[in-house]
């Protein structure tokens, strides 16, 4: 210990006031704390192998570097054999998680939601920490391969196995390995593997955020094999439906840094789980029949009841290895012990933070079943009373029937009696005599906090119903009108019933795609040390402009592509959380222009089946998005443009479809109508805003991998429809280059 004081007193300039063992884990590593005059502390680690402890330093500053929640290395001594890091506390996520695993597996919200932090985290170290990684620096070896995997297999053999007396034949159990050490190297791994990640090896802050520790016997391998770990951890008792939660919440961020195929990431999941469940056992067998450690004893038998599961699940491909593993679990020794849950301190289903402001007195609020469930899916419904209130299926009856019987009805009158609500004329008759406008300001209001509420909870369902008369009039104008208000101003899933028209609607949640992954030529020198997205305009960079627009239209999903200083745009969002999803297009093999970067982005963009927004990241506007794309949502393509000056044009006729293209400096003309006259089309400039449906990507495959939306657009619009969307009032900058930045400054503030 005198070693490691006299390496504080170095690092520190003072000697340390006092320095206390920390408990250590399974490792053979030891902890101290030491705390200087100040009162701030530092953590010191004695390691008796310079080669682990090497890769744990190397390791650390490199996640530093790429901004990831690791502790940072203070200071290493020159033999290796110590160093001192940043100290984050004493909480753990596993001492976090008690209550829950004490209880058998009934953790709360607040437990939950630690969980859910910890899992979208684990791609960030996972994709991110893997780039520039010098995976040569690791110990003891750089990647998972046959040879790392066998010896862990033989390790289960030879230190659990064979303790347990039972008979085998050790050529075939031979070739099973070796049939599984196959399948778990052909896995995809160009990722960091944490290889030992688990609840012990993460540190909360004040705040619950979770921080990596222990990561030094990482390597590349593939990402399945951290996720086994986490969630089959053999004491956390963490229920399936909790597992496959975190596996969706895990996979969701995922998706930000790599295109993910599902399938095939759960078939190599399950491979990787029982090469897990093996190496464990293997642990447990040294450092519990050998070392005699409890905890490791201690920790057998959820790992015979994880082992067991996945037998009965089919987890095991592999024919004598699973006779073999049939047996083990049934040897006396390892069967299920019936054991009642230890009731919660807590209660059950409590969490100590809610969304809403609780007095201490009344202690921690409890949960229904409804919590945490899923997004927002919200109905509206206009009906006849005549014809009974609307059966709510959901079975939360969560939600308002609205009278709408108070308000002035058009069905009274000779003209409206054949329209309903969605009708012009009937609409004009309700807001010219404003009592329904008057009527659904109350409604916005309740709607707007239940709304909002229902999502904080995470409930899934939320019913409004509009009645009259009919259910012809009055009630089918207020549905609609809620529906696009909460739509437009939430973004959640909306389905219209309009009951007696026999009418239905979904308002999808909205989606788009952000350019930015050019060079940003004009805008050097700036761009030569960050990228174009990431200019600061009016105190913010260029992408929250546009991620903070999109969100206030009500878009929750955006794809982003990438490729000039990707790492910093991806670092960028990471740290700074929008309430929204963002994913990843990775264009860092080569600029694909903006119709080759469309197309590589299509598989994150195929779903979005009633279209999505297409942005540049360097254009600010006081487009209003709600009106763009409730006009462009009839169409296959539609192109926000304007009657700026310039000197190239689209050209679009009178029904405002696109036609062609000029440059009026130079006469030249493009269209695919041979006898096209320009000079009887309508000019008028792109604005950098577009609206696609994915039943556009078919003509994709007519072009190469690199090509311009412009030349896409120009190409099919004699075959599919493209239309020009012009907006009066239009105010566009585009901040491509140098000299616009002091315009935008002035311009960003007034929108």
């Amino acid at each position: 210990m005198e070693q490691l004081i006299q390496l504080y007193r170095e690092y520190a300039g003072e000697d340390a006031q006092s320095c206390t063992p920390l408990q250590g884990a399974g490792s053979n590593r030891k902890y101290y704390r030491l705390l200087g005059r100040a009162g701030k502390s530092v953590v010191g680690v004695v390691g008796t192998s310079r080669y682990e402890n090497h890769a744990f330093c190397y390791l650390a500053r490199h996640f530093c570097l790429c901004r990831l929640p690791v502790p940072k290395v203070l200071a290493a001594s020159g033999d290796g054999l110590r160093y001192l890091q940043t100290d984050l506390g004493d909480l753990t996520l596993f001492q976090a998680l008690e209550g829950g695993r004490m209880a058998h597996g009934r953790y709360n919200q607040h437990e939950r939601e630690l969980l859910r932090r910890t899992m979208a985290l684990l791609p960030s170290i996972q994709i991110r920490g893997a780039r520039g990684l010098d995976f040569t620096q690791c110990y003891p070896q750089e990647e998972l391969d046959t040879t790392s995997v066998l010896f862990d297999l033989n390790y289960f053999k030879y230190c659990f196995l064979k303790a347990t007396g039972l008979d085998f034949h050790e050529l075939k159990l031979e070739a099973s390995f070796q049939l599984l050490a196959k399948d778990i190297v052909a896995l995809p791994g160009a990722a960091f593997m944490y290889r030992d990640f688990q609840a012990r090896n993460v540190m909360l802050d004040a705040g619950g955020n979770p921080y990596f520790i222990d990561f030094q016997g990482g390597r590349r391998g593939p990402v399945q094999y951290d996720v086994a770990s986490f969630l089959w951890q053999a004491s956390a008792n963490y229920p399936d439906p909790l597992r496959q939660e975190l596996i969706s919440v895990y996979l969701e961020h995922l998706k930000l840094y790599v295109e993910v195929n599902e399938q095939d990431f759960h078939r190599g999941l399950r491979i990787c789980l029982l090469f897990r469940l093996l190496q464990v056992l293997g642990a447990y067998g040294f450092r519990g029949y050998f070392e005699r450690k409890s905890h490791f004893l201690n920790s057998i038998p959820p790992a015979m009841c994880n082992m067991r599961q996945l037998l009965k699940d089919g987890g095991c491909p592999y024919p004598y290895l699973h006779e073999v593993l049939t047996r083990m679990v049934a040897l006396p020794q390892f069967q299920p012990q019936e054991e009642k849950p230890q009731p919660r301190a807590d209660g059950f289903r409590t969490a100590p933070s809610t969304p809403y402001t609780a007095h201490p007195q009344d202690g921690p609020a409890t949960f229904s079943k409804y919590d945490g469930r899923g997004p927002l899916v919200v109905n509206v419904w206009s009906f006849s009373y005549r014809k009974g209130i609307p059966a709510d299926p959901s079975g939360n009856g969560g939600g308002y029937v609205f009278d709408c019987r108070s308000t002035h009805n058009p069905g009274r009158y000779e003209p409206y009696k054949k329209l309903t609500g969605l009708d012009e004329p009937v609409i004009r008759f309700l807001e010219d005599d404003g009592e329904i406008l008057t009527f659904l300001e109350s409604v916005y209001r309740l709607a707007d906090a239940h709304v909002l509420r229902y999502i904080q909870r995470g409930f899934t369902n939320l019913m409004f119903c509009f009645g009259c008369t009919g259910g012809q009039h009055r009630s089918v104008y207020s549905a609609q009108h809620l529906a696009e208000h909460v739509h437009g101003k939430f973004g959640v899933e909306v389905h219209v019933h309009h009951r007696e028209q026999g009418i239905g609607q979904t308002l999808s949640p909205v989606r788009a795609m952000i350019f930015a992954a050019g060079l940003g030529t004009r805008l050097k020198p700036i761009t030569d040390h960050m990228p174009k997205a990431l200019v600061p305009v009016a105190g913010k960079p260029l992408l929250q402009h546009q991620l903070e627009r999109l969100r206030a239209f009500g878009c929750r999903d955006v794809v982003v592509n990438v490729h000039h200083f990707a790492d910093m745009i991806e670092r960028w969002v990471a740290d700074h959380p929008m309430d929204m999803g963002v994913r990843f297009s990775d264009e860092r093999g080569g600029l694909l222009d903006t119709g080759g970067g469309i197309k590589h982005a299509a598989p994150l963009l195929a779903s979005a089946t009633d279209g999505f927004l297409i942005h540049n990241v360097d254009i600010l506007s006081n487009v209003d998005l709600r009106q763009f794309v409730q006009a462009a949502a009839a169409h296959d393509a539609t192109l926000l443009v304007s009657e700026r000056d310039t000197q190239r044009y689209l050209l679009f006729d009178g029904d405002m479809r696109l036609v062609g293209w000029t440059n009026i400096a130079t006469g030249q003309v493009r269209s695919p109508y041979p006898a096209l006259d320009a000079a009887r089309c309508r000019k008028l400039a792109f604005a950098g805003i577009h609206y696609m449906k994915p039943s556009l990507f078919a003509y994709f495959d007519e072009f190469p991998v690199k090509f311009s939306i412009i030349d896409f657009y120009l190409k099919v619009c004699d075959r599919v429809p493209v239309y020009g969307y012009v907006q009066p009032g239009l105010q566009i900058l585009d901040v491509g280059k140098a000299g616009a930045l002091e315009q935008a400054e002035r311009f960003a503030r007034m929108l």
